[in-house]
């Protein structure tokens, strides 16, 4: 079952200000203590509820409630840093949530991939236009590298081109053979 957010912040909410009230009423009820006890007790409550005095009481109590709230959810649910990227020269056909990433640990950095690796991501997300273009651009020892041939291969079968697959693996099975 899922945990319901705002019923636990009411809940957490009520218990604090039950806790206060109590505090308050305690203090009051100590009052009628017999002897020193009482009349110290008198003393306290006539000295908390003196204007701004209690004003400041309250907020500097809730200063440290907050705080210490805080402190506690962020031991629970660790650091709020985060890592955001940008890309910034993007195709203007690019929604928006595509623009931006976030990252929890900070990204590596930026570099240029080999080509081998732009076919596989291109491939790997259908994106077969470009995978055609990567290919375009790769030169002839390169095309032959057994993990090119092996996305050379994938892009073809995705592309519908069985006759063309069959000669890369037949190809593929010569270089490892």
């Amino acid at each position: 079952m899922l945990r319901d957010e705002r019923r636990i912040q009411v809940t957490t909410a009520a218990l604090i200000i039950m806790g206060m009230a109590g505090f308050f009423l305690t203090l009051v009820m100590a009052t009628g203590l017999p002897g020193l006890a009482g009349e110290f007790f008198a003393k306290v409550i006539g000295l908390i509820t003196t204007p701004f005095i209690l004003e400041a009481s309250v907020i500097i109590f809730g200063f440290i409630l907050v705080i210490s709230l805080n402190l506690w959810r962020q031991h629970r649910e660790g650091d709020e840093f985060v890592y955001l990227d940008e890309v910034k020269d993007a195709p203007k056909q690019l929604p928006a949530q595509a623009r931006w990433a976030i990252y929890r640990n900070k990204p590596l950095e930026a570099g240029d991939p080999a080509l081998a690796d732009l076919l596989e991501g291109a491939v790997a997300i259908g994106d077969h236009e470009s995978a055609v273009e990567i290919l375009d651009t790769m030169g002839d020892e390169e095309r032959h590298q057994p993990e090119v041939m092996r996305q050379r291969i994938t892009l073809a079968k995705a592309t519908g081109k069985d006759e063309l697959a069959r000669r890369l693996e037949a190809e593929l099975g010569e270089v490892a053979g």
